[in-house]
């Protein structure tokens, strides 16, 4: 393995590189593009935690709604 050292604005500068070329690559490069932007800017890199049961909030009654009409 080898070591690079780059100041804040090279870190930034890849970065927005890795940034242009996921946009222009899409999905093709996005996992890979991801993944070395993280390292960069000192993110978690493993699998994230998905809530497989998420909350939703009660639907909220409008005051000034008008009626729905029966078809």
């Amino acid at each position: 393995m080898k070591s690079i050292e780059f100041t804040e604005g090279e870190i930034n500068a890849l970065v927005q590189l890795i940034d242009i070329a996921i946009k222009a690559g899409g999905l093709n490069v996005a996992q890979a593009g991801s993944v070395l932007a993280a390292k960069l800017t000192g993110q978690p890199v493993g699998p994230q935690e998905v809530d497989s049961s998420p909350m939703f909030a009660e639907p909220a009654e409008l005051e000034d709604a008008p009626e729905e009409a029966e078809v």
